[in-house]
Parts: C-alpha cells; sequence; structure tokens
C-alpha cells in the first residue's frame, strides 16, 4: 500500500510558529464574535471530536487545534493560521458519516499543517503586519479584521486547495476513517450548489474547481489502495 508523501517542510519565513499561533488567536477571537458559535452542544462535540482525531496524525501535531462549529445554513469550512478550525452548522447537517466529515475537517488541517496561510499572510500583508512583527510589536485589531475577511472571502489557490485535499485524504485514512467518502461528499456538493447556489456558493467560491478536485482525490485514493472510480472533468453528477 503506498502512502501519501507528507506535507512540505515549512519554509523558513519572516512568521514563525509563535507569531502563526497568536495571530490566530486573534482572529478565531474575532471571527466568533462577528459570526457567533452554535447552541447545539451535540454538533460541537462532534466536530471537535472527528477535528482532534484527524489533527493527532497530522504533519503538525504540536499546534494548539481548536475545532468549532459557527452559526449559519451556509455548508462551508474555514481554517485560521495556528489550527483554528471551524465548520458552519450547515455544513455538519449537510454531511452523512463522520468520514465525510473528516474529510473536510482534514482538507482544513491540510492547510494548516502545509502553513498556507503563513504564506499568503507573508504575501499580501507584507508591508504592514510584517512590519509590527518585525519591529517587536503585535497585530492590530484592524489587521486581524482584514486577515479574516480575506481568508473568508478569497480562499486558497489551486495549488493550495489540491495539496489540501491530497493531504485531507492520507489524514483521513491515516486516523482510521474511509477516506474514499470524499468523493461522495464532493460529489452531492457539486450537485446541490447547481441546485441551490444560494445556499452552497460559500464553499463553491473559496473551493473552486471541484470536478478537478475529484479527479486528484480519486487518484489519491487509488494510491492508497482505494477501489475509488475514476473521475474525468466531463464527469456529471
Amino acid at each position: 500500500m503506498l502512502v501519501l508523501a507528507s506535507a512540505r517542510p515549512a519554509a523558513a519565513g519572516i512568521i514563525g510558529q509563535d507569531q502563526e499561533i497568536r495571530i490566530g488567536r486573534h482572529a478565531a477571537a474575532g471571527l466568533e464574535a462577528e459570526v457567533g458559535l452554535t447552541h447545539d452542544p451535540s454538533l460541537a462535540a462532534r466536530v471537535a471530536g472527528v477535528g482532534q482525531r484527524v489533527a493527532a496524525v497530522s504533519d503538525r501535531r504540536g499546534l494548539p487545534y481548536a475545532f468549532k462549529v459557527l452559526r449559519g445554513r451556509e455548508v462551508n469550512a474555514v481554517s485560521l493560521p495556528g489550527g483554528f478550525i471551524y465548520a458552519t452548522e450547515g455544513l455538519v447537517r449537510f454531511v452523512r458519516s463522520d468520514a465525510e466529515l473528516a474529510f473536510v475537517m482534514a482538507h482544513e488541517v491540510g492547510h494548516v499543517a502545509a502553513r498556507h496561510h503563513v504564506t499568503m499572510i507573508e504575501r499580501h500583508f507584507l508591508f504592514g503586519l510584517i512590519a509590527s512583527l518585525l519591529l517587536g510589536g503585535d497585530t492590530t485589531a484592524a489587521q486581524i479584521a482584514e486577515i479574516v475577511r480575506f481568508f473568508l472571502s478569497r480562499g486558497f489557490s489551486r495549488e493550495f486547495e489540491f495539496e489540501a485535499d491530497r493531504l485531507a485524504v492520507s489524514y483521513a485514512h491515516r486516523a482510521g476513517y474511509d477516506a474514499s467518502a470524499a468523493l461522495g461528499f464532493m460529489r452531492r456538493l457539486r450537485a446541490s450548489g447547481e441546485a441551490d447556489p444560494g445556499r452552497y456558493e460559500v464553499l463553491l467560491r473559496t473551493h473552486p474547481g471541484l470536478t478537478d478536485r475529484m479527479v486528484r482525490v480519486s487518484e489519491h485514493l487509488r494510491k492508497l489502495g482505494y477501489r475509488a472510480a475514476r473521475v474525468t472533468v466531463a464527469t456529471r453528477p
């Protein structure tokens, strides 16, 4: 059985791990204050349990991972620097199994493990945020709010999404979940988005090219020994 490669080693950059965690913690507090957390303890417990199980087999296991559920009917998930990860109430109700939820949580963990947030912060917030850090200061409330809006509205590049998917398949498998559930989730998300774009547009926007992603996820699953059906770009739900 072929095991997928680990996340790329984090290149030395301006933002170190302690700073990454501090930025993420401030961003998480801002996001929770703005959107609000679920009042359903069963949803919160389910996401935390699945998320921590996946994080325990990731390539950055020493981070203070936190998995929580945001209020809202949109089917979406978001991660912030340092391992602060959220699913929406809509997402938790949309998934049909813990295996599907594990893939989504592992996808967000993959972004954290590969330091995608740090790369994008260093790329897009260089002159303000980085200058403050270099001078020994801390991030301002305005800077944190801008970072949160950036990750909620813009999302990651295709390259980063593909890498997070690859890592998600690997992490879900390592954690003992049926990683092939990823394809069923993505097929239903694609079909539902076409039927009701108003409800699903958030996840579709921040994770573009679902069919292209499904092609690669199918390939990764077969490398792990799963009997996953081949997906082509012309495939329709």
